[in-house]
């Protein structure tokens, strides 16, 4: 659309509140939610007098130079305009879920020298803490872009499309690997990654380069994205000028794909380096072999670069901005910084080693103190246990939740053993996969959650009938009652690997009694067929359910006497309660677990598995966040099951309150009318003990 469109269809203005405003994960999340609505949007700066342009582009969007304090105009045009510029609108003052919250408090720089003096250079600090080591200089390779015209214009615009389709899938995969080890927000990155590789104006650009120009597909997506991440480098932010490098990234992947190379390799390294390049992108930062990497120097980039931010999440000390002090021809020397400082030093004295290794080894140790605290059983400030379990979906997830501090597995996700094939797994496949995780768990407890697929996933040896809304369609424990060739099999598989180990069983998506009993009877039946085949399998075993739908909240105190506990998923019980599908972007301000109605029903069930001596706990996302932390425990909840990476933390948090205190900012939390207000009193509890 042009300016000129700004003036049809209906307007709305408003003002960003986030920090840095529409930078790449923000305008990810408002492209995402435009995206949905059949009306055209546009957007513009009416600050910077910036647009308007395309809300469905991401570039665009991204540089108009929107940052906080900004006023933007909203125009949409269309059948259900008035619903796409409300969506939007709820989107941007919301802050996209970006505003403050309180974070755990982390380990604090070491003492500075007082003995050891050099003259040091100093760069922009990115990510804490110290290294030392040799310098090497990584240089990042490139493709070769051809330089002759097309031959077939025809043939070289379908070479690009395939060359998307790989990149997307290898951009996907990243994505999912890395939310194993970083929070949904740091693993957003990716998800930016892929609405840039998506943006209707940066493909339109290559295929004018194609079909008009003559170019050959290297060359004209080499100028449609070279000129993208120019258009971010002549930006006024700061922050924004940095989101070229991402624009880059994605569109180097591309060059790789069309010149049939992959780019999903681990970066080999000699032996542990400070690795020193002109900048890293997100992509060549994920592919890194953490043991070799002892800190990152990069000559570009910056402390809000999505490179230093995967950085601080795997926890390498980093510093950017080092071009006037490092180059290559200091590749092999011995090199020294200081992450909390932004110091560096190049070759220096064996003194000053010897006191900078005093300060990493300080460092270290205060880093390991969290981690081996993280072993002790989790509790509040005034003794009262509360269990601190782990969510994991894999083999490697269970040995970070052994590493982490794990007190047992909350919720064991068994998707893992059907997604990515096109048969169902054997008994003996699930038997053999899962006898592995329970070793590697030792005699933790481990709760197992039976298959829960549909909405959206699917399996493609499953024939789904296609419905209006999946979600509340036939999924999870609803399948399964549907599919007896696929529940029977894995609950004999379950049984027999859970011999002479601490195991129970749940059932995802209850909604009634009359599905735990149909539930209990198949259970029963795979031990009745196990014992007349002679085959060992545990029995009895305890059985509980997930608490998603609200029917299963209100009716608790009926269901406790069914089952021996409920852990609360409260990923599907937050949208179910709030009527907003959690992957759908414009209501992302309604997603949020802390809202008053959630914690209401979480409250009733806590409630009702106390009236009969059974336990209730959390394995949704709100397990792993801090600010929720002390008012679940205050609403009586026994377990929190979360992240692996966020025990350390969590537990931490447990020993700053009392549960006297607990129970006071949960029940201001309860008489709260919004999620805000309750996130508000959770940063104001949290900040008064210094968590």
């Amino acid at each position: 659309p042009t300016a000129a469109s700004a003036t049809q269809g209906i307007s709305v203005t408003t003002r960003l509140i986030n920090q840095h405003g529409l930078h790449a994960r923000p305008a990810a999340r408002f492209v995402q939610a435009a995206a949905v609505f059949e009306s055209n949007i546009l957007v513009e700066n009416i600050t910077k007098q910036k647009g308007p342009v395309a809300a469905r582009s991401l570039n665009a969007v991204a540089t108009l130079g929107a940052v906080g304090g900004h006023e933007v105009r909203l125009t949409a045009n269309g059948p259900d305009a008035e619903a796409a510029l409300q969506a939007v609108k709820a989107l941007i003052e919301t802050g996209f879920g970006e505003l403050e919250t309180s974070p755990v408090s982390a380990p604090q720089p070491p003492a500075p020298m007082t003995t050891i003096h050099q003259e040091q250079n100093r760069a922009v600090p990115v990510s804490e803490g110290i290294a030392l080591g040799p310098l090497y200089c990584y240089q990042p390779p490139r493709p070769t872009i051809p330089t002759e015209p097309t031959e077939n214009a025809e043939n070289d615009w379908q070479s690009l499309q395939k060359a998307l389709r790989t990149t997307h899938d290898s951009i996907q995969a990243r994505n999912l690997q890395m939310k194993r080890v970083l929070s949904a927000d740091e693993a957003m990155i990716f998800e930016a990654h892929l609405l840039i590789l998506q943006d209707p104006e940066l493909i339109e650009a290559a295929r004018r380069g194609i079909f008009e120009e003559n170019m050959n597909a290297s060359a004209a997506w080499s100028a449609a994205f070279t000129a993208a991440a120019e258009s971010y480098r002549q930006l006024d932010d700061d922050y924004l000028r940095l989101r070229a490098a991402d624009v880059e990234d994605v569109g180097t992947q591309v060059l790789f794909a069309l010149a049939g190379k992959s780019t999903s390799e681990k970066i080999q390294l000699p032996e542990p380096v400070i690795l020193f390049a002109q900048d890293l992108t997100p992509t060549e930062t994920s592919q890194l072999d953490m043991d070799q990497v002892l800190g990152i120097l990069t000559s570009a980039g910056g402390p809000t670069s999505h490179s230093a931010i995967l950085a601080r999440a795997l926890g390498i000390p980093s510093l950017a901005g080092t071009g006037k002090i490092i180059d290559r021809r200091d590749a092999g020397k011995f090199v020294a910084l200081n992450g909390f400082t932004g110091e560096i030093w190049i070759d220096p004295p064996d003194a000053l080693r010897i006191d900078l290794k005093r300060q990493r080894d300080l460092w270290l140790d205060e880093r390991e103190a969290l981690l081996t605290r993280s072993l002790e059983l989790g509790a509040t400030k005034d003794g009262r246990r509360i269990e601190v379990f782990a969510n994991i979906g894999s083999l490697a997830d269970a040995q970070a939740a052994v590493k982490n501090g794990a007190e047992g597995v909350g919720l064991l996700r068994t998707e893992f053993l059907f997604l990515t094939r096109q048969t169902p797994p054997s008994e003996e496949e699930q038997f053999l996969l899962l006898s592995q995780i329970f070793e590697t768990l030792g005699d933790r407890p481990v709760t197992v959650r039976t298959l829960d697929v549909g909405g959206d996933k699917n399996l493609p040896y499953i024939q789904l009938p296609q419905e209006a809304n999946p979600f509340l369609g036939v999924r999870a424990l609803r399948l399964s009652l549907n599919q007896p060739d696929l529940f029977l099999p894995q609950l004999r598989a379950f049984l027999r690997a859970a011999v002479d180990h601490s195991c129970r069983i749940m059932f995802p998506m209850v909604a009634d009694v009359n599905e735990i009993r149909q539930a209990r009877a198949w259970l029963e039946k795979a031990h009745q067929q196990l014992t007349e085949d002679h085959i060992e399998h545990a029995w009895p075993i305890e059985v509980g359910i997930m608490v998603e739908i609200p029917s299963a909240a209100l009716l608790s105190s009926n269901l406790a006497s069914e089952v021996d506990f409920f852990s609360i998923g409260t990923n599907d019980l937050t949208q179910y309660t709030l009527a907003a599908e959690r992957g759908n972007p414009q209501l992302a301000y309604l997603a949020d677990g802390l809202h008053p109605a959630v914690l209401r029903l979480i409250g009733e069930v806590a409630q009702s598995a106390h009236a009969l001596q059974k336990w209730a706990g959390i394995c949704g996302e709100l397990g792993g966040d801090p600010a929720a932390a002390p008012i679940l425990v205050g609403l009586g909840i026994d377990e929190l099951s979360l992240n692996p990476a966020g025990i350390p933390r969590i537990k931490a948090l447990l020993r700053g309150f009392t549960i006297p205190e607990a129970q006071e900012i949960a029940q201001q939390a309860l008489r709260a009318q919004t999620s805000a207000e309750v996130r508000a009193l959770a940063k104001e509890f949290l900040l008064a003990r210094s968590l």
